[in-house]
């Protein structure tokens, strides 16, 4: 009796054990297959460095798809500020429209991945992020219905993302209307179709865990403005154009709130990064790819998503694909503007732009194209010297954000920057601005490093500086070389730039000569003002 109870209790045995060999396998079967499956959400392989920098991801992703879909429709007081008549919240923010069935109907340098934000960790829905070319591609708007000429590498002369930025943290805040019953609700009524269960699940834990992120850092940033705030120059002081890229760095590597900040710099062209020395306008960055890894940063990128390989391959060569990059000839964009009927004055502009200008900014052989080097160029004119804004180099924390910064990422990180791509650092600690390279000026209004002067005419001192100038979706100027501003303001131009503020100042810079100064020859500046438009 007690042999045959052992034989029971020994097939009981056997078959637990094959039934747990089965489930084991099972399980084992599942997981390869699950992580066959997550490899091909995150898949990004842009060989080509055009599309890393328009398409790539550099881990600055915000939400899921669906939820950008109909944020503008449930909070349209945020994302259309003026009012429904002035546009849609890509045009009153400044983005670039996509071409018709381009990019998922998003703006230009509007990226999709599977990655999820902050860790990079794979999505099985898509998260919406920005490549490069959200900020450095530009259009060149010639008439109030044109869509504009695109330029990449220029810098977004209209875009205001920071004040978008704040309109995206306040509906986070909004619990009450921003929840998952609230996004399947407007996305159905929308699309006439429900949400899947992948899309409800990804969405509720990213919007669990991006509102406790967003809680926990307001202490340290405060309450984001909201509706008709978003385009009070006075509340949110950088405008179209401009960025304040040393606050989110400081809050970041050292947590400090930076509310005294007012380093204010425009987004600049980033054609033919070969020719430049030092990277940044200040020569606080040299390296190319270390300045575009520190934007990715302050834009909302970490060092844990950077270290990816897909990630850190797009930044590399975004980079890459920025060193060669040509700008437009003023011609392309003008042709009806016959500069070759000029050609007089151009030639006796170029006489006066060799005296007065190549030294620091070189020029362009005429022979290959290439840019010849200026004596100075690539060293940094000293505030004492250019007499233009200082806030950019006198900011609470310049002495020693740098440390931070290289400190901050770990020693094999590969973005981690190299100790002397920055200054102050080994090689200086000379406050001022880099002497570089005018590539396709006509396209980098306005001008100085923070936007305060609207024309090259008035840069040059052929004609006033304005004190007050209002920015937004600004009309091109193709006689003065520049942007055009209205008297007053209206619903497309409505920032308004004061140059007397703190961090706005248009003085300085006064070559060749001060606006009616000694030795001032309009005759001569109208002639370099024509020959500028060649370069």
């Amino acid at each position: 009796m007690s042999g045959l109870i052992i034989n029971h209790k020994q097939k009981w045995l056997k078959l637990f054990q094959i039934l747990a060999i089965f489930l084991t396998t099972l399980l084992l079967v599942a997981t390869i297959s699950f992580l066959i499956i997550e490899s091909t959400w995150v898949k990004q392989d842009f060989k080509n460095p055009q599309e890393a920098f328009n398409h790539g991801s550099i881990g600055t992703e915000l939400m899921p798809l669906p939820v950008l879909q109909v944020l503008p429709d449930m909070f349209p007081e945020q994302f259309q500020p003026a009012g429904k008549q002035v546009g849609d919240w890509i045009e009153q923010f400044g983005f670039i429209k996509s071409k018709p069935g381009e990019n998922a109907g998003l703006p230009v340098g509007f990226n999709l991945s599977n990655y999820r934000p902050k860790s990079g960790s794979p999505s099985p829905i898509k998260f919406v992020g920005f490549s490069c070319a959200v900020c450095h591609t530009s259009t060149i708007k010639r008439s109030q219905n044109d869509y504009g000429f695109l330029v990449e590498g220029m810098g977004n002369t209209s875009l205001n993302f920071l004040a978008w930025v704040d309109a995206v943290k306040t509906v986070l805040l909004d619990e009450q209307n921003l929840n998952l019953q609230s996004i399947s609700a407007a996305y159905e009524t929308k699309f006439q179709k429900p949400l899947k269960v992948t899309d409800k699940v990804m969405i509720a834990l990213w919007l669990s865990n991006t509102r406790q992120t967003l809680k926990n850092t307001l202490p340290k940033t405060d309450l984001p403005y909201n509706g008709k705030d978003l385009r009070n120059s006075e509340l949110i002081p950088t405008g179209p154009i401009r960025t304040q890229p040393f606050r989110n760095l400081v809050r970041i590597v050292m947590n400090r709130p930076a509310m005294s900040d007012k380093a204010y710099s425009k987004l600049p062209t980033v054609y033919e990064q070969e020719n430049r020395e030092w990277a940044q306008f200040d020569g606080s960055v040299k390296n190319p790819i270390t300045r575009s890894t520190l934007a990715a940063l302050s834009a909302g990128a970490t060092v844990e998503n950077l270290a990816l390989p897909e990630i850190s391959h797009n930044i590399v060569q975004a980079a890459k694909y920025t060193s060669t990059l040509k700008g437009p000839a003023y011609l392309e964009v003008f042709p009806d503007q016959g500069v070759s009927r000029n050609a007089e004055k151009a030639e006796r502009g170029q006489i006066v732009y060799m005296q007065n200008c190549s030294t620091c900014h070189g020029y362009r052989n005429s022979e290959d194209n290439k840019w010849i080097k200026g004596q100075l160029q690539g060293e940094i004119s000293t505030l004492e010297k250019i007499k233009t804004d200082a806030e950019r180099v006198n900011f609470r924390y310049y002495d020693v954000v740098t440390d931070y910064l290289y400190d901050y990422f770990p020693k094999k990180h590969p973005l981690k920057p190299h100790r002397e791509d920055l200054r102050p650092g080994p090689l200086g600690n000379t406050k001022g601005y880099i002497n570089t390279p005018l590539e396709s000026v006509f396209t980098r209004a306005p001008y100085l490093h923070n936007g305060s002067i609207l024309t090259l005419a008035e840069l040059i001192n052929l004609k006033p500086r304005r004190e007050i100038f209002y920015r937004g979706n600004n009309l091109y100027d193709p006689v003065n070389v520049g942007l055009t501003s209205p008297d007053q303001p209206d619903d497309q131009n409505y920032f308004k730039f004061d140059t007397r503020i703190k961090g706005n100042s248009n003085q300085g810079h006064d070559y060749p000569w001060s606006y009616q100064g000694e030795g001032w020859n309009q005759a001569a500046l109208e002639d370099l003002l024509e020959f500028l438009k060649t370069l």
